[in-house]
């Protein structure tokens, strides 16, 4: 029989340390391994641009000159990162996209993986995405296209991570918590995603457009319109807006674009000596477009005028500022990051998003010594795990799912407190409060206001209603003040000295003792 109790007591034990969160998640690499899954299909027979030659074209093989009014339908996949060994069944999810001009690039670059295990180390699940390439880089509306499609694509992500929530949840994340991010054309698709979310706000050359064809480009032949933000790709019910955004050597079509406080929050990375996109205003690709004859791209706004409209509009944000990293601002080598991108990636996510608001603690702080035992609660709903700890006491009553604890304090205890972290739905743990208790016969307790509300801690010195063991003062004032005693309190204390020009005004049924 011993036997069977001593094995329900390590079972009981083993299931209370498996139900706390651990302490570091979204903080530090958490889970050493990650389970990949390439190749699922997110986006079908989608329009991508066919090229449409010419010398640079022929010179470089990438896809710079094309036809926007000739498409080939394709389908996108992403290769998807998951912490391996979590059982959280909701959790944050970050999208990544390549960088490339949109002509270049996959979701295979080296670092977008390598972004996304280290990311998924830490608790998030992430994927890295392709979306369709092809821009016209000698007609400033047209190149437009380009970047709208990649928004397309990008929120096309994004809400197959919705759908999936909604359905099968096999990826077991959570639809509010979706971000995305990227690498230049990478984080271009991210900020367009953030900041333009309005279909009036699309670009002219979106909707059907002109683009010269034909033989010697004698004809015009009409592009045709691309569509609604979320009109193109699969699950075109769900939205494609993101909640927040990770931008490396990004952009924005129009500062305009960001528009209120409560616009999707950003981090950013960006370096001065970048050549490729500007850290302030320009065109991209400044240090090459002169060698190329006809380039012609609009002008965008780098991170630098990014973080000032921002901080205009009050939209929280964070802008890590460089001046030796050129546009490869999160590569330091040709196979390593730099050590600062992952931790201030993660760790803006987790501040702003997944961390827990700060708590507070009610309940007696001054507790008499003839009523040692005393309940405590903190905020309700803002927390699902809370790791209670006491000392100089021990707890009666205490559920780590619930706000509420009782304690039964230690009279002769050196040192008394009650702590409290809470965590998160999603194992994010907040800061850790501490309320001192201290024990005693008696207290002073002087009242703090003018007029006020008997029942009000705030105006008391000790930040707590009176109680039997407390002497209390309502000191002495020139002009008539009165102490409001709500109806129907009982209350009793140990003494009260009540100052010339200080009133008690006792409501229906209340009552104040007065032990001495």
């Amino acid at each position: 029989m011993k036997h069977k109790l001593y094995m329900i007591l390590c079972l009981l034990m083993a299931f209370s340390l498996q139900a706390q969160p651990p302490a570091n998640r979204y903080t530090a690499a958490l889970f050493p391994n990650v389970t990949e899954t390439t190749n699922v299909l997110f986006s079908s027979n989608v329009p991508q641009p066919n090229p449409g030659g010419g010398f640079y074209e022929a010179l470089t093989g990438y896809p710079l000159n094309v036809d926007e009014f000739s498409t080939t339908n394709v389908n996108l996949n992403m290769n998807i990162f998951k912490p391996t060994g979590d059982t959280l069944s909701k959790r944050p999810v970050i999208i990544i996209c390549f960088g490339g001009g949109f002509i270049t690039g996959s979701k295979d670059h080296w670092s977008m993986r390598l972004l996304a295990i280290e990311l998924a180390k830490r608790g998030y699940v992430t994927a890295v995405i392709d979306y369709r390439l092809g821009m016209n880089i000698f007609d400033e509306d047209l190149s437009k296209r380009a970047v709208y499609r990649g928004v397309q694509d990008g929120r096309s992500a994004v809400r197959f991570f919705k759908a999936d929530a909604a359905g099968p949840n096999i990826y077991k994340i959570d639809p509010n918590q979706i971000y995305i991010g990227g690498h230049s054309a990478g984080a271009f698709i991210a900020t367009h995603n953030a900041y333009l979310d309005k279909e009036t706000e699309r670009p002219a050359s979106t909707y059907v457009w002109p683009q010269a064809c034909g033989l010697f480009n004698t004809s015009i032949c009409n592009c045709p319109d691309q569509g609604c933000l979320d009109c193109v790709g699969n699950n075109t019910s769900y939205s494609g807006h993101a909640k927040a955004i990770f931008s490396l050597a990004g952009a924005v079509g129009d500062l305009n674009y960001m528009e209120t406080a409560n616009d999707p929050i950003s981090v950013m990375f960006h370096s001065s000596d970048d050549d490729t996109v500007p850290y302030n205003s320009g065109q991209p690709f400044g240090s090459i477009s002169g060698w190329i004859v006809g380039f012609d791209l609009p002008i965008c706004y780098g991170s630098n005028l990014m973080s000032q409209r921002a901080t205009t509009i009050n939209l929280p944000k964070q802008f890590y500022p460089y001046t030796n990293r050129g546009h490869d601002v999160h590569e330091e080598t040709a196979s390593t990051l730099y050590n600062d991108i992952v931790p201030n990636i993660s760790q803006w996510f987790f501040d702003k998003l997944l961390k827990p608001i700060d708590h507070t603690i009610s309940g007696k702080s001054s507790v008499c010594n003839g009523d040692l035992i005393q309940t405590y609660q903190t905020n309700v709903g803002q927390a699902k795990y809370y790791l209670w700890e006491v000392t100089g006491g021990q707890f009666i009553n205490m559920n780590p799912s619930s706000n509420q604890v009782t304690v039964s304090w230690n009279a002769t205890a050196s040192v008394r407190n009650l702590k409290l972290t809470p965590f998160s739905m999603w194992d994010g743990k907040g800061n850790t409060i501490t309320k001192n208790i201290a024990v005693a016969s008696s207290f002073q307790n002087n009242w703090l206001v003018q007029n006020g509300n008997w029942n009000n801690e705030q105006n008391w010195s000790l930040i707590q209603v009176p109680d039997y063991c407390h002497n209390v003062t309502i000191g002495p004032v020139a002009n008539p003040r009165i102490i409001d005693i709500p109806a129907n309190l009982t209350s009793a204390i140990k003494s009260l000295n009540l100052g010339n020009n200080s009133t008690l005004n006792m409501n229906q049924n209340s009552q104040l003792f007065i032990k001495q």
